[in-house]
């Protein structure tokens, strides 16, 4: 039987690996009139729990790294680790990051790694890239405040993506980013070098031009101005929608987003605080959304790419998970069976079957849930996990083990083979013996009929 590993993170601290297995597909031929037989149950999935209750290391965020054979973790209390699943949950090494407290909790709102690095940021804007290999080379830069979503991009590892409370979709280039951050260190006053400091720093003042200079005069900021003005590190900034039909300006508060294809970076899916989805086209000349629809009534908790770049899966603070299209906003369906909060979404190609794709969702009912993307979706497994969950990821596959009878060899198909042979001679042998019998009955007819003609 095939199964498939989640890996999911709670309030508590604890990671639960979560196996879940498939029965084989038997087809059985049903004669007509013979009930159909009913399918096999499906066996109970295992769940394997690692740490110790603790709501001072909750987990926060769950990721993988670009080769999967770590773990990511990002808790409460400022540790990220880097756990291998392969010995139950043996931490490899960990970070220790100063989370400052603030009016509002510090909290974990973007993580991930490869081979070389971890990149992490906070909802205070602290973006931090540390390095593996040696712990004493981290480079810490500031991207703003009230962020609620960074994500790196699946393929551009230089490229990231933020959002949030009055902050636009940002795409950010980390190699110009850590240039700005390494100029202004080299910047900095020494030891008997605090005029040249001075002196660099007064003509970096007025850097943003024409547009600054009205800011400081009073004059207000063009309004209909054509060109986009970047910061340094920046690629794309978008801008917000036109003001409403009482001419009031639109608050922007993103709180989610995922980028629709793995090979660029053009499209960029957004959910928000005033349950709209909108789409982003990086290449078609405006800063504007291309697709912007209200959907429900409820804010976007979290979102999840769908089957291909044309679909869209977002959960609400109201237990409702929808599939969007992202070409037109229109909603395509909604997965049922859900009584709790999502808070983390993750697509998949479940076993071997790569037409269809399925969902994982965790809850703040404390379960794990399973959904078919088809037409249908079709809720197929929901595992019970006791704490409240906070983030999952899609592990392992395990193809299905050879049968019994192949486990110990050919010969038990070799003595079924030689029976079934056996038993074809002697009908063979049966079949010869009657033939014969028919031609002589054959013969006999024959002889009566030539001696009454005579």
């Amino acid at each position: 039987m095939s199964s498939r590993r989640f890996y999911t993170g709670d309030e508590q601290g604890l990671i639960k690996v979560v196996t879940i297995t498939e029965p084989p597909v038997v087809k059985k031929r049903v004669r007509r009139g013979q009930p159909t037989p009913e399918p096999s149950p499906k066996p109970a999935p295992t769940i394997e729990t690692w740490g110790t209750p603790d709501r001072e290391r909750a987990i926060q965020l769950l990721c993988w790294d670009h080769d999967r054979k770590h773990l990511v973790v990002a808790r409460k209390n400022g540790l990220v680790q880097l756990i291998n699943p392969q010995e139950k949950g043996s931490v490899v090494t960990e970070f220790k990051h100063k989370l400052i407290k603030q009016k509002v909790d510090t909290i974990f709102v973007g993580l991930f790694a490869n081979s070389e690095s971890i990149i992490t940021c906070t909802n205070t804007g602290a973006l931090t890239i540390q390095s593996i290999q040696d712990v004493s080379q981290t480079t810490t830069m500031s991207i703003g405040a009230d962020i609620c979503k960074m994500r790196v991009h699946p393929k551009l590892h230089h490229i990231i993506a933020t959002g949030g409370k009055e902050q636009e979709i940002t795409l950010w280039d980390l190699n110009e980013l850590c240039k700005e951050s390494t100029d202004k260190e080299s910047q900095k006053p020494g030891k008997g070098g605090k005029s040249a400091s001075k002196a660099s720093s007064k003509p970096q003042k007025p850097t943003s031009g024409a547009s600054g200079d009205k800011q400081q005069n009073g004059a207000p900021e063009s309004r209909y101005k054509s060109k986009e003005v970047l910061d340094k590190g920046q690629i794309f900034k978008a801008k917000n929608v036109k003001n409403d039909h009482l001419d009031l300006r639109v608050p922007v508060w993103n709180t989610d987003f995922q980028f629709l294809s793995q090979h660029d970076m053009v499209r960029i899916a957004v959910g928000t605080r005033y349950h709209q989805i909108r789409v982003y086209d990086t290449k078609s000349g405006s800063r504007r959304p291309v697709v912007d629809k209200e959907v429900g009534d409820m804010p976007v908790v979290a979102l999840a790419n769908g089957k291909d770049a044309s679909e869209i899966v977002f959960s609400d603070t109201m237990t409702n998970v929808y599939a969007v299209d992202t070409l037109t906003g229109a909603v395509l369906g909604q997965y049922k069976g859900i009584t709790g909060v999502v808070t983390a979404l993750a697509t998949f190609i479940p076993f071997e079957d790569e037409s269809t794709v399925h969902l994982a969702s965790v809850s703040m009912d404390r379960h794990l849930r399973i959904h078919e993307m088809d037409k249908t979706r079709k809720l197929l497994h929901k595992v019970y996990l006791k704490q409240r969950m906070t983030a999952v990821v899609v592990g392992e596959y395990t193809p299905a083990e050879p049968a019994e009878d192949e486990e110990d060899g050919d010969t038990t198909k070799r003595s079924r083979k030689s029976e079934a042979g056996d038993k074809e001679d002697e009908d063979e042998v049966n079949d010869d013996e009657l033939w014969e019998s028919m031609g002589k009955l054959q013969d006999k007819k024959t002889k009566k009929r030539k001696t009454s003609k005579e």
